[in-house]
């Protein structure tokens, strides 16, 4: 045989070696499919139980706590951990939330999560999807989980909620990349001015030169009383409409590190309400400023 005969016979047999190494390999992967497939689609995925629970709800406001209550222990552990989650990540605030209303409960962010509690109902919906659910008038529990498989059981306190609150915290995780805070406005003081003087009240000018500030218990009070009263409008808003008002007493025995004296309201500067006041005590301590002269010649 020549050279030519013999790279013909290597070439066909490099090819028939080829084209059964193909067969075996497409062989091999058919097997594989077949295995492969057998473990995936062994269940049909479900996308929701919506259609599983019923519409109407059989407990409300009127009904027995007793009736119902128990149904909410797994939707609690939800709860709880969805809330720890927000305030840990700072997202509490964005979400609407309804914790503070007895038996009726809800956390939710727009479309891409909520958990509701109402009345022995459970619910947690991811997006458009309803992944668990207590059905109340059954007391089943509807579960899908993040693989798609439907879990349908028969209603008791200790069911793993792991797979629940593993779906909700990747919509927190989304959540915290996507959102972004709603710059709020500063809020502007109201500009109050006044409007009429009812009841006029005396200037006391501020205290001049040194001041002692003292304990003084209130023994008595003399009874000329001065009343003021003034009303105050909304510069913004003049329909808007305050009233500021006090009362004090001329003068008041005070006893002052173990001594008695009358105190006149006069000198405590610019103080128009009663240093005593607001106390239910028969004799209140308050701590007032008085001018030094008079702390001097009264006191000392």
């Amino acid at each position: 045989m020549n050279r030519q005969s013999l790279e013909t016979a290597a070439l066909i047999a490099f090819y028939i070696v080829v084209f059964i190494y193909l067969v075996a390999c497409t062989f091999q992967t058919i097997d594989n499919l077949s295995i492969l497939g057998a473990s995936m689609f062994a269940f049909k995925p479900s996308f929701t139980v919506s259609n599983l629970v019923r519409n109407d709800r059989r407990y409300g406001e009127s009904d027995r706590m007793r009736n119902y209550a128990g149904l909410h222990t797994p939707i609690y552990r939800v709860l709880n951990a969805v809330s720890k989650a927000l305030l840990k990540a700072g997202l509490y605030g964005a979400c609407e939330t309804m914790m503070s209303r007895g038996q009726c409960k809800r956390i939710a962010y727009k479309s891409l999560f909520s958990v509701d509690l109402a009345h022995g109902y459970s619910s947690v919906t991811i997006g458009a999807r309803q992944v668990f659910a207590v059905d109340e008038w059954t007391r089943t529990i509807y579960h899908i989980d993040a693989s798609g498989r439907l879990a349908v059981t028969d209603y008791h306190q200790d069911y793993d909620m792991s797979d629940v609150i593993a779906q909700v915290s990747e919509c927190i995780e989304v959540l915290k990349d996507c959102y972004k805070p709603v710059a709020s406005e500063p809020v502007q003081e109201t500009r109050w001015a006044l409007k009429q003087v009812i009841k006029d009240r005396p200037y006391h000018a501020p205290i001049k030169g040194a001041t002692w500030s003292v304990q003084a218990t209130l023994l008595a009070s003399s009874r000329n009383l001065i009343h003021w009263k003034v009303e105050w409008y909304d510069m913004d808003n003049p329909s808007r409409t305050r009233i500021e008002s006090g009362v004090w007493a001329k003068a008041y025995k005070v006893e002052i590190d173990g001594v008695v004296a009358w105190l006149p309201h006069s000198i405590l500067g610019g103080l128009h309400r009663s240093p005593f006041g607001g106390s239910r005590v028969a004799h209140p301590t308050a701590t007032i400023e008085v001018p030094e002269w008079w702390y001097n010649k009264t006191i000392k």
